[in-house]
């Protein structure tokens, strides 16, 4: 068991591009109502972006662009020490670095009187087209809507390995890269017809130290961390 000496927390805020759907698998549509309706918080009924959704996308963009070679996805089991260093692994077990916290939606000025369809989201209405028969086949997506902002937070634990310096350094490369991925990519469900196109903006990378005597250490990596190639670009330093 790696000691934990401190934690590295980056925050700040996704902005929605594009429309946003991350749905349900709890979706009941009554007749009259939405067909596919978008995942919300119990008590605030605001929609959420879930942590689990984006730890997935990231994993899955960095696996595919760094370290697959094939032109299917690998095993699970088989993903590069890296990968599993930074999301955590069963067998062998690997404790995840990251924590992923789920994003809450921000009370926002729209700058103009907006009216949503619901409560905070928009309907689309799509058709799909049987290309036999032509007959069109409407339906209804949910979406939260462009401009709609999101509170950010990643927290990266800080362990006492030998080789802290070297993989504290891979291991922030690689989430600069995914950062780079993801605005390049889109998040939640219907990407490839224009939806989920989101950016990460005022983000700041803040150290927590528990024990006094991982100061230095701490403060040292931090040091390190900022003279990786693209941080400026990300961090807008």
């Amino acid at each position: 068991m790696n000691t934990l000496k401190g934690k590295f927390i980056i925050t700040g805020k996704i902005k929605v591009l594009t429309g946003l759907h991350i749905g349900t698998s709890g979706d009941f549509s009554a007749i009259g109502a939405v067909d596919n309706i978008v995942i919300r918080d119990a008590v605030t009924n605001k929609p959420i972006i879930p942590g689990s959704s984006l730890k997935g996308k990231m994993r899955y963009l960095l696996s595919r662009a760094k370290y697959n070679s094939t032109l299917t996805m690998p095993n699970i089991k088989k993903e590069s020490d890296d990968i599993k260093r930074l999301f955590g692994a069963s067998e062998p077990v690997v404790l995840s670095r990251l924590q992923f916290c789920d994003m809450l939606l921000r009370e926002k000025d729209y700058g103009r009187d907006v009216e949503f369809d619901l409560p905070y989201t928009e309907i689309k209405y799509e058709n799909t087209i049987d290309r036999g028969t032509g007959i069109a086949n409407p339906r209804q997506q949910e979406r939260v809507p462009a401009g709609s902002e999101f509170d950010f937070r990643l927290i990266y634990n800080i362990e006492n390995t030998e080789n802290m310096e070297e993989e504290v350094k891979c291991d922030f490369e690689n989430i600069l890269l995914m950062f780079e991925l993801l605005e390049d990519d889109y998040l939640g469900g219907h990407g490839t017809r224009g939806y989920g196109r989101v950016k990460f903006e005022d983000l700041k990378l803040i150290e927590k130290v528990y024990i006094k005597e991982n100061e230095d250490d701490i403060e040292y990596l931090k040091s390190e961390i900022e003279n990786i190639e693209n941080y400026t670009e990300i961090f807008g330093k």
